[in-house]
């Protein structure tokens, strides 16, 4: 067994148990190419067959899918996580991963009464009327259960399952081990970047798992909405919350996932992505999870929004660098809009940008011809960001959660309004709230981004001064000096510092010998001044000798 794993963890039988089943579902000749591999429970046997028999006839992604659902909630946040990574994962790993998520099993209901007896006071129990044992829904860290006060009031209360912050905790550690060994064992991985991936899982994880996050993350865009008539979001009821339950009032109305004839599919459609746009581009916080599921149609056309255990913060650069890339896609000025996909790229080789930004103009030229109603903005959008991958310029998280986040809102328009303009719609809402943070007299004169009608040169300086200055902040830029006649310079150099050197020690000989022969008569002043001449003495040897060696090395002008 790799001493590292030894020393790094005390539960090393959880690591045993992971890398054996991974093994099982057909991961062992991968395993076997690590340091990892020394934990197989047959890793000696040559004859064991490399896959399970009953898992030979699954895809691979079927089978990573079933078992990181065997290994517990970590691994279903992790698959949730990959699940948002489009531009790094197949489709079909991204299909699967997405069914895992959604058919978690539920925990026994006697369970969920332990953990409300064990967070909350007799009092506050005693306020709670009526308590439905069957879950509304099941996640890997926890669910939810209507319930009623005896004020009268519906809430929800969405219950965190017992002991599954240790195991995350642990999960996690053992996690980031087995990335760093994959990352450097297996270069075929390198472009997922494992433990990105896992720093990323541990970010999300630890925020999930206090309860109290989303509470404040709901309360946020409950204060955003509070003006808007057509949106409602939850109201937090803290006094039954604690860091492990999250209590809020019950959005009573209709899933929009149950198949409902509506009245007005336009309006809702509007009011839908108008609220994803509001809460993105004016509040800089949008809903990280966005699905049908999540939206919930009220009485009067009137949208509630629920499920804020994810939020993503853009940054005001990126936000304006959407908007603008948003706008001259909508008036098909693709040039303009590929070099601003470059610009939103982490890419630090310069070599590859204009390859990219081809491949990019092929996308975009062959989809900008479509009717607005058939354009897919975030299919599109996330197709560009597999391409930005393939060479090794991968987006920020956040970016790639907010594509995700627009394909399925797109889901949501089209599932109520199939001939729902959304780009269109996005563009009269660029303009109408005055987002767009440049003059359209200008953009339309066709002066664009960084004059690219003044000539080449000036047309790519701002997207190359960009990647200049992400290399500078990351500390990756770097010169390569060359020099034939370095060990003759370094030679040089010593032999320089050596006579700088020796005149400095002259020179306080000769200051000090001045103040040793300066003085009055006496016994002591007589052996000081002899001192000093001395040292006058010796100066006057080693300066005759400094002078002889400039004058043979030929630099005595």
């Amino acid at each position: 067994m790799p001493s590292s794993i030894l020393q790094k963890f005390r539960n090393v039988g959880r690591l045993t148990h992971i890398v054996n089943i991974l093994a099982r579902y057909g991961f062992k000749r991968e395993i076997q190419r690590t340091e990892l591999g020394d934990l197989l429970h047959t890793n000696k046997n040559e004859s064991e067959p490399l896959i399970h028999p009953s898992h030979t006839h699954l895809s691979r992604a079927k089978r990573l899918a079933m078992a990181f659902e065997e290994l517990g909630p970590t691994f279903v946040k992790l698959a949730q996580l990959l699940s948002m990574r489009e531009d790094l994962l197949p489709k079909s790993y991204v299909y699967e991963f997405k069914r895992l998520c959604d058919k978690v099993k539920p925990i026994a209901f006697k369970v969920v009464e332990k953990t409300l007896e064990n967070e909350l006071t007799p009092q506050l129990l005693e306020e709670i009327e009526f308590f439905d044992p069957k879950p509304l829904g099941s996640a890997s860290i926890g669910q939810v259960h209507r319930a009623k006060l005896k004020n009268g009031e519906h809430v929800v209360f969405k219950i965190q399952k017992p002991e599954v912050d240790n195991l995350i905790n642990n999960d996690l550690a053992i996690l980031m081990a087995i990335a760093t060994i994959l990352e450097t064992a297996l270069p075929e991985l390198k472009l997922l970047r494992p433990t990105l991936i896992i720093s990323e899982l541990k970010r999300s994880l630890l925020n999930e798992l206090d309860y109290s996050r989303e509470a404040a993350n709901t309360e946020r865009m409950r204060q955003f909405f509070k003006n808007n008539n057509n949106i409602e979001i939850p109201i937090i009821n803290y006094k039954f919350c604690t860091s492990k339950i999250l209590c809020m009032s019950e959005i009573q109305g209709t899933k929009l996932t149950e198949g409902i004839e509506l009245n007005d599919k336009d309006k809702i459609a509007k009011i839908g992505i108008e609220a994803f746009l509001e809460m993105t581009f004016e509040f800089g916080i949008f809903h990280g999870d966005l699905h049908p599921g999540n939206f919930i149609l009220i009485k009067d056309n009137k949208l509630g929004i629920i499920d804020f255990g994810i939020t993503v913060r853009l940054k005001k650069d990126l936000r304006n660098t959407l908007a603008f890339m948003f706008y001259s896609l909508g008036k098909h000025d693709i040039e303009t809009c590929a070099r601003l996909f470059v610009e939103l790229t982490e890419n630090d080789d310069l070599s590859h940008s204009s390859q990219l930004e081809s491949e990019i103009l092929e996308i975009l030229d062959h989809i900008v011809t479509m009717p607005h109603q058939d354009f897919q903005l975030g299919k599109t959008l996330m197709k560009i960001a597999r391409v930005s991958a393939k060479w090794n310029a991968p987006l920020e998280r956040e970016l790639i959660l907010f594509f995700r986040a627009l394909m399925a809102l797109e889901i949501f328009a089209k599932s109520v309004q199939p001939r729902f303009k959304i780009l269109e719609f996005a563009l009269s809402y660029y303009e109408d709230h005055k987002l767009l943070q440049f003059n359209k007299n200008w953009l339309e004169k066709n002066l664009g981004l960084a004059m690219h009608d003044s000539g080449a040169f000036l047309k790519d300086l701002p997207i190359t001064l960009r990647i200049l200055a992400k290399k500078l902040q990351s500390g990756s830029l770097s010169f390569q000096v060359k020099c034939d006649d370095i060990v003759y310079l370094s030679r040089e150099v010593d032999r320089a510092s050596n006579r700088l050197s020796l005149a400095i020690l002259l020179g306080a000989i000769v200051l000090g010998s001045s103040i040793a022969t300066y003085g009055k008569q006496g016994r002591l002043y007589d052996f000081l001044a002899s001192v000093g001449l001395i040292g006058f003495g010796i100066a006057l040897l080693l300066g005759l000798w400094l002078i002889i060696e400039i004058i043979r090395s030929g630099r005595f002008k």
